[in-house]
């Protein structure tokens, strides 16, 4: 518990808000890095289906990883 405390004094985020971001700002460099598709990237960051990958993507972004990438595109 105070570890917990402790960890958001300093992060300002509990662990597991930490971690979620830090792993959707991996996913989000992974896919603009333009070397993995959807699915790669949802495994590579620890999700087991590409459909859980999509869900928190969105959460976190509010667009799914696919109109994300189309905007990159269009933006170029």
């Amino acid at each position: 518990k105070k570890l917990k405390m402790g960890f958001k004094q300093i992060y300002g985020d509990t662990v597991y808000g930490f971690l979620f971001d830090y792993k959707m700002d991996y996913a989000r460099q992974l896919l603009d890095s333009g070397s993995y598709n959807v699915n790669e990237v949802g495994l590579k960051i620890g999700y087991s289906t590409g459909s859980h990958f999509i869900a928190a993507f969105k959460k976190k972004f509010a667009t799914t990883p696919k109109k994300y990438l189309m905007n990159l595109s269009q933006n170029l």
